[in-house]
């Protein structure tokens, strides 16, 4: 990931970005420690007095591998024997998504997107979750992922709809240094949305339902990798020209945030965006790309907002 210097009088070593570098999805560490506090468990009832009866089942959490991402939980189960199952963080999967649209003669949009799992990773990528705000969207079922619908009862889910293509094959592995490629169609435009991808969270081990203090420790769709990329904006149809305009302007932070601008760049284009210089966009655009201060992703948007894509 490179670094910007962006300052008065910087030392000689300290370099403004001069091209533009994709960011691998962003992801938070969060590590795993035993419950400081837990109830008893409950084992059954007296046959005497009716009353409940518990035990202390001991729950913990034991790091196996940091580099991996690699946590035991343990406790003592219903047969007073000790239980352990195999649990792996989820921003141990470093990955980069790559989309790009293009344009059919019966005015449908082709999203692709390859997801790549970078050689850092240290699992296999099970899933990718991507947004889009239409309501014709239709996913190809033909590659090695299959789609499925994301509840909006979920929190991360809520806004628009989502589609998650996962691996649900035993054939299929997107190993560390892999890419998979998946696409979609809709007759809406490309904007910006959101996504998330993730390895595989099935907890490996156990004869017996973890208890509840363990599984509170779980952390759920939060613990995905999450970043930006293009896909289909249904209103962007009913927007004119200046709306378009505007709407890019005020997406340049994410833009930015995702890498597939310069700072430079930015400035230019906010300038342009602003006036409404819609020939200068294009010429721009398709320099800029060719010098590598803009990634194809932000080109789109640009092309498709003047009716160029």
């Amino acid at each position: 990931m490179m670094a910007l210097a962006i300052c008065v009088g910087c030392s000689s070593s300290q370099r403004a970005q001069t091209r533009v570098q994709r960011k691998p999805l962003e992801k938070q560490r969060r590590d795993y420690q035993t419950p400081a506090n837990y109830s008893p468990r409950e084992l059954g009832y007296d046959r005497t007095t009716g009353k409940v009866v518990t035990y202390d089942h001991k729950p913990r959490v034991e790091l196996k591998d940091d580099k991996a991402g690699k946590y035991e939980f343990k406790w003592i189960g219903y047969d007073g024997k000790e239980k352990a199952v195999l649990f792996q963080r989820g921003d141990v999967l470093d990955a980069v998504v790559t989309a790009s649209v293009s344009k059919t003669s019966d005015n449908q949009y082709i999203y692709s997107y390859v997801v790549e799992n970078l050689p850092t990773s240290a699992a296999y990528l099970k899933r990718f979750v991507v947004q889009n705000l239409a309501t014709d969207v239709i996913p190809d079922n033909g590659g090695p992922f299959v789609a499925f619908k994301m509840s909006k009862a979920i929190e991360q889910f809520k806004d628009g709809n989502w589609l998650s293509f996962d691996d649900v094959s035993d054939d299929i592995q997107i190993n560390p240094g892999q890419k998979v490629q998946i696409r979609l169609r809709s007759s809406a435009p490309p904007g910006l949305v959101e996504c998330r991808a993730s390895i595989e969270t099935v907890m490996n081990g156990g004869d017996e339902e973890m208890p509840s203090a363990l599984e509170n420790l779980l952390p759920g769709y939060e613990d995905f990798p999450k970043g930006y990329t293009i896909g289909p904006v249904e209103d962007l149809k009913r927007f004119t020209t200046e709306e378009r305009m505007k709407y890019m302007v005020e997406k340049l932070p994410q833009f930015r945030k995702a890498g597939w601008i310069t700072d430079d760049a930015a400035v230019r284009y906010e300038r342009l965006l602003k006036k409404n210089q819609t020939a200068g966009l294009v010429t721009s655009v398709d320099q800029d790309l060719q010098s590598e201060q803009v990634l194809p992703e932000f080109a789109a948007l640009i092309r498709s907002m003047v009716n160029r894509l």
